[in-house]
């Protein structure tokens, strides 16, 4: 029987049979039902399986097959089954809904918490590195959240709340595509765009100390004036600089691998970020990135740097 609504957890969402199947493999057309769903504005596709439920493992391939295909989220419609399979499925990160008492939809969440709420006035750390991965690394125009999600080193929820807040504060929209997919648009590009956004940028620098040394094989990423040497005509500083992302530093901090951190002076100086180096989701980046570094270096009174920064700025190849 086919359905026509599913109840999560109290919400009822209206559901139709999915008819265009292109690009679906044979087996998943014979092991499963499929439904388009809408919630918040936002596609869902749900998956029903037509015998037994599948394994995690079968499921967690299948969800990153089809997502990534279709550039929408993956739910199971799955019969009742042990708390183990539960965790299982949760820890693998597959969406599913369990008759109608257990759910793992992290991105409803995300997506309702877009309703009845004040709207951003400045840009989160996702929703400025999504602006300057579009700017600096690869355009994002026409893709969706699902898709972005997986060019930067953050989940589906965050990224999509990340877009939310772009358009929040009016630097991008989000549009709805004939296949009922919301991408991504920029209506300014390059240049245009990062002066745009610059009142409603924020500094990714949370805090700057010195230390002798850091006991970590790990190399990090170059930061400060050292950073702006490598792109600019600037002579570097003697000591070294490295940038850390918040979740490094509490790491390193919990295993005592800082030699002598004080604020005024040692061998390197450590910067700790909101958000990791712009680039590559596997990607290892020598430098940080050049937008996030002229934010960290905005409040510098030297007009040398503040010279080197708009030279930076000016040689910098926008990516949209």
């Amino acid at each position: 029987m086919k359905l026509k609504e599913i109840n999560i957890l109290g919400r009822k969402i209206e559901v139709t049979p999915k008819i265009d199947l292109k690009g679906l493999s044979v087996g998943e057309k014979l092991s499963y039902t499929f439904y388009n769903g809408i919630y918040q504005g936002g596609s869902l596709l749900f998956l029903e399986p037509r015998k037994d439920n599948p394994t995690p493992k079968e499921c967690q391939i299948t969800s990153s097959r089809i997502s990534g295909l279709l550039g929408i989220p993956v739910v199971f419609i799955l019969k009742p089954g042990p708390t183990y399979e539960r965790q299982r499925l949760m820890d693998k990160g597959v969406y599913f809904i369990m008759s109608d008492r257990y759910a793992h939809l992290p991105m409803l969440v995300a997506l309702e918490k877009t309703s009845n709420r004040r709207k951003y006035t400045v840009l989160t750390p996702v929703a400025q590195y999504i602006l300057l991965y579009h700017l600096q690394e690869s355009s994002l125009s026409g893709l969706s959240a699902m898709e972005i999600a997986e060019l930067i080193p953050y989940s589906y929820e965050s990224t999509a709340l990340g877009i939310t807040c772009l358009e929040d504060v009016g630097l991008c929209k989000k549009v709805l595509t004939d296949q009922r997919k919301k991408i991504l648009h920029f209506d300014l590009k390059g240049e245009d765009l990062w002066n745009n956004a610059k009142s409603y940028l924020i500094t990714p620098l949370e805090q700057r100390f010195f230390c002798d040394e850091i006991r970590s094989d790990t190399d990090y990423p170059t930061c400060g004036t050292n950073a702006l040497a490598h792109y600019t005509r600037l002579n570097p500083d003697p000591e070294k600089m490295f940038m850390l992302c918040s979740k490094e530093y509490r790491s390193l901090k919990a295993a005592e691998s800082f030699v002598n951190p004080n604020k005024y002076d040692g061998n390197i100086m450590v910067e700790v970020w909101k958000y990791p180096p712009v680039g590559g989701i596997n990607e290892h980046r020598q430098w940080v990135d050049r937008l996030s570094l002229a934010l960290t270096l905005q409040t510098e009174n030297d007009p040398r740097i503040e010279k080197e920064v708009e030279r930076m700025i000016r040689e910098i190849q926008w990516k949209d």
